[in-house]
């Protein structure tokens, strides 16, 4: 994971540079150079050489066509270069734009149990205020969960995390629905001691 990690930062950063590189740093030296000429490469027209005919037929005999010749012409003719990556020439201002776009702490985004809990009860605790206001006309329907009253008291235990049943209970009498209504809720306290110690 933590490789995958590095590998995506190092995408992140290489795309950010290219942004800066081609669309903000690139724009603003044109406009401060707008008064210097623009030089425009000369391009020579390729001359194709006269080629006589008995030429032609010892080419054939050998195996190779003109077009074959023509090609390597054009290979021999063309330069071999490493393209150049552009440099950033204002590292001040680029620190600056790379502060604004990764302003967050980049991880790996893993799942906390602590962070789970909290937005179950943030979720909860709408239905639980509309609850008491009008229990009459109260629907379910209308919010993610049911309040803690209406809620599952069932605990279940998936990739090392604990998670609350979303399910409506049974009947006023029952803490439980009707899919655990068999089942021992064998991490009930495990969940109640995460519960206490987050202080919520």
């Amino acid at each position: 994971m933590e490789i995958l990690s590095k590998d995506i930062n190092k995408l992140e950063n290489s795309v950010a540079r290219y942004i800066y590189i081609k669309y903000i740093q690139e724009r603003t030296f044109e406009l401060e150079n707008i008064t210097e000429p623009i030089v425009e490469p000369i391009v020579e027209p390729i001359v194709e050489p006269i080629v006589e005919k008995d030429k032609i037929r010892d080419d054939k005999s050998s195996g190779s066509s003109p077009d074959d010749n023509k090609a390597k012409k054009l290979e021999l003719s063309t330069p071999k270069h490493k393209p150049t990556i552009p440099k950033v020439v204002d590292k001040v201002s680029y620190t600056i734009y790379y502060k604004n776009i990764f302003h967050q702490s980049r991880s790996c985004f893993t799942l906390n149990q602590n962070d789970l809990i909290r937005e179950d009860i943030q979720i909860m605790t709408l239905a639980d205020k509309a609850y008491a206001e009008n229990p009459a006309a109260f629907k379910i329907g209308d919010f993610k969960l049911p309040p803690d009253v209406l809620r599952c008291s069932f605990i279940r235990k998936h990739h090392h995390r604990y998670y609350r049943c979303r399910n409506q209970i049974i009947n006023k009498d029952s803490d439980i629905c009707k899919k655990h209504e068999n089942s021992e809720n064998i991490y009930y306290d495990n969940y109640n001691d995460l519960l206490e110690a987050l202080n919520l």
